[in-house]
């Protein structure tokens, strides 16, 4: 496989690596048993306005590890908004390119940041409206699959085990 420089940089050297203890987000996507695996926290400003903090855990090959990097180097310190706003053609483009068949890997650190985000903001939107008073309880009724009680959801929307590879064909799940 032929890697850029700075994906054999990332790859060597990966940055924000690990997990945040106090995290108010945190997203996980793949299948850690038996793929590519991204699970990433981030720890919003006292505003709610900035990616303060990100770290990651991830077992995947060598561009899955890169773009995991890269977008948590580029995310921290971001508006929430901008962090929202990042795609995937951006992380392999601040990469200086993957080989085609790695490009599918960004989407595992893309759509792992954007699901801690939206787990930080839905966190508090629920503290906010006395539905839970602490992230223990949030994370409580998130594990016990009830927040479609909230959200309208039905329950395989919200239980589909994705790796990314849907979004790469054009569809969101």
């Amino acid at each position: 496989m032929n890697y850029s420089d700075k994906v054999i940089q990332h790859f060597q050297n990966p940055k924000n690596t690990g997990r945040l203890e106090n995290y108010h987000g945190i997203g996980q996507i793949g299948d850690p048993d038996c793929g590519d695996f991204v699970e990433m926290t981030i720890y919003l400003s006292e505003d709610n306005q900035k990616v303060e903090q990100i770290r990651y855990r991830i077992k995947g090959c060598p561009a899955a590890i890169a773009t995991s990097s890269i977008t948590a180097e580029i995310a921290e310190g971001m508006q929430i908004e901008d962090a929202l706003k990042i795609t995937d053609q951006q992380i392999v483009d601040a990469l200086d390119g993957l080989p085609e068949s790695k490009v599918h890997c960004s989407l595992l650190a893309v759509r792992s940041l954007h699901l801690a985000i939206q787990d930080a903001i839905l966190k508090r939107l629920f503290k906010k409206a006395g539905i839970v008073s602490s992230d223990k309880e949030f994370e409580q009724l998130k594990a016990e699959g009830r927040l479609n009680e909230y959200l309208g959801l039905q329950t395989a929307e919200i239980n589909h085990e994705c790796d990314g590879s849907c979004e790469a064909i054009g569809i969101k799940c």
